[in-house]
């Protein structure tokens, strides 16, 4: 169940917000080579709802010692880049709400490079319609270890608005601690550049992590917030119930609060 106020009126209702179903799979061809096949939708069961499916990541791809190439339904790599970050995903203050960049991309061609020495690429090429002749193209460059790591991001015109975008992640590991920023600058033919950043705690012990986020981004000249606390309570590997607090700021005078309790089963 979910409470919300917004503009002075409140209500309860109930979120399946952040379900999935799907299936995955992998295929030896050869010693060397795999097939991969995966369908993902996110289950949306609300009464309210538009409509119950929405397809996630979808792909066939190879994975072979150079590299693994997925075709299909993809988030880019710069989408990703907020994933060592975001403490909150799938929920009512979900950080895209900062950016423009986190898009599903259709008829997307993605590859990732083996990993070297904490060291790997990610390039994707987006195909747009007919009506659009530029194709859109994301990239990263992630180093990551044991301790943390940094990750890099670019692409243009993946949303087909001419937009170019460029996104930076650091995040670290200090014993029970884990911290993340994100920044991202968005450019836009005559128009100002826009900042949007993340930052995270989150403390693991045995039983609880306890977490804390805050965003802002002035994405279109709009100053915005985002400001989430919770604790997810650690029953089993699979069962997991949560509390999280939000609250939003769209502009001056204009902002909302939430209150999350639910549970999250993973098999």
């Amino acid at each position: 169940p979910r409470y919300s106020e917004v503009d002075g009126e409140s209500d309860t209702f109930m979120d399946s917000r952040g379900s999935y179903l799907g299936y995955s799979a992998e295929q030896a061809l050869s010693a060397n080579t795999k097939l991969l096949l995966q369908f993902e939708y996110e289950v949306d069961a609300d009464a309210d709802a538009d409509k119950d499916l929405g397809q996630n990541d979808t792909f066939l791809g190879l994975k072979t010692p150079l590299g693994t190439i997925r075709a299909g339904n993809l988030e880019t790599p710069l989408r990703h880049l907020a994933d060592p970050v975001d403490r909150f995903p799938d929920t009512i203050s979900d950080p895209s709400a900062l950016w423009n960049g986190d898009i599903q991309a259709t008829d997307s061609l993605y590859y990732q490079s083996p990993v070297w020495r904490g060291v790997r690429a990610e390039l994707a090429v987006i195909k747009h319609d007919a009506h659009n002749h530029h194709n859109g193209i994301s990239s990263a460059l992630w180093f990551a270890s044991e301790s943390g790591g940094i990750a890099l991001a670019s692409e243009e015109h993946v949303a087909g608005d001419y937009s170019r975008r460029h996104r930076i992640t650091l995040f670290r590991s200090l014993g029970a601690f884990e911290l993340g920023l994100t920044a991202e600058r968005e450019s836009l033919p005559d128009q100002a550049d826009s900042l949007a950043r993340l930052v995270s705690v989150a403390h693991t012990s045995k039983s609880r992590i306890l977490k804390i986020q805050f965003g802002k981004s002035d994405l279109n000249q709009l100053d915005k917030y985002l400001l989430s606390a919770g604790v997810d309570f650690l029953h089993s590997p699979s069962w997991v119930s949560y509390v999280y607090l939000h609250r939003q700021e769209q502009s001056q005078d204009d902002d909302s609060h939430h209150a999350e309790l639910g549970l999250r089963f993973l098999f």
